[in-house]
């Protein structure tokens, strides 16, 4: 280093850094020094990139176990508990195979139903475990007959596929408007059993023409001289019975509630709703329809299918 490279510097400090370079120099150009310069900057390059390495991986894992904790403090806690032990079912509580449902016992025996058919429900399931030849015989009945006249079958050698596919029809019924008929009996204290009932039996559980085509769920005929209200002529009584059209079922079930709750049936709402015998029978004798059966005919469709439990 000369001595014009060094800044202004007094003489006894400029003289060591003089000195110090020189022996610098010196050392340098011995092969030993080099090679141990050499091996301690390799160590040191080492250790660095291990350092690191650790500190990286370190910073990390506790990123990430902070990130966790933040984001899902419950999840992390209910880690560190001790997961409940499942509760042991006995073997007399588990459902045996041949307690299954009808119409599930059909689907898995019948493969042919499974790969070619829809089976949206219970009635869909049936029908199509039928031959074409059942098929024919069972549109021949009433999807209520079975229920009103439960000996029938029996009597008549009625094959049981035939009846289970009439009953699938009207359970399909129930679940489709049970929410209905309950919503109906908050509001106007009507039993939800009577509706239900009376829904089933009046449109062939929802398979009537006038169901089907209009929307009417309960017979329900015009209002004088069809003022405010559409209406369709059916017979019935008479061949120019005319009867109500409706947007949507849920409108025919507005319609039978204000109907009961009217001047004619206003008797009928002030009875409990879990007697749905004298409900039966006080529409009957309000003139509801014109059968002399109607009352038991309400009553039976009721008690087959429980749907007095709803009332409760």
């Amino acid at each position: 280093m000369s001595q014009s490279k060094l800044p202004q510097l007094p003489a006894p400090i400029r003289q060591r850094i003089q000195f110090g370079w020189k022996k610098t120099q010196d050392y340098s150009r011995n092969g030993w020094v080099r090679l141990g310069f050499m091996g301690l900057l390799i160590f040191l390059l080492s250790q660095r990139e291990f350092s690191f390495h650790f500190s990286m991986g370190e910073q990390s894992a506790q990123s990430s176990q902070t990130m966790n904790s933040s984001l899902a403090p419950t999840a992390i806690l209910a880690s560190q508990k001790e997961a409940p032990q499942a509760e042991a079912v006995p073997a007399s509580a588990k459902t045996p195979a041949l307690d299954k449902p009808w119409w599930e016992q059909i689907r898995e025996k019948s493969q042919d139903i499974k790969q070619n058919l829809n089976l949206a429900n219970a009635a869909t399931a049936v029908g199509a475990a039928l031959t074409a030849e059942e098929q024919k015989k069972a549109a021949q009945y009433s999807n209520l007959g079975f229920v009103l006249n439960p000996t029938y079958a029996k009597r008549h050698g009625i094959p049981q596929k035939i009846v289970n596919a009439k009953l699938a029809v009207c359970k399909d019924y129930i679940n489709q408007y049970l929410k209905t008929a309950q919503e109906e009996a908050e509001l106007f204290n009507i039993p939800v059993s009577i509706t239900l009932a009376q829904g089933l039996l009046e449109s062939n559980a929802g398979h009537s023409r006038l169901a089907k085509n209009d929307n009417n769920h309960f017979g329900i005929k015009c209002r004088a001289k069809c003022i405010g209200c559409r209406c369709a002529n059916y017979t019935d009584d008479s061949k120019y019975d005319m009867f109500r059209i409706f947007e949507t079922p849920w409108r025919s079930f507005r319609e039978h509630s204000k109907l009961l709750s009217g001047r004619r049936y206003k008797a009928l709402t002030k009875l409990d709703r879990s007697n749905y015998k004298d409900w039966a029978h006080g529409l009957k004798k309000a003139g509801y329809a014109t059968d002399p059966k109607y009352a038991e005919k309400l009553i039976g469709i009721i008690e087959f299918f429980g749907l007095d439990a709803y009332d409760k």
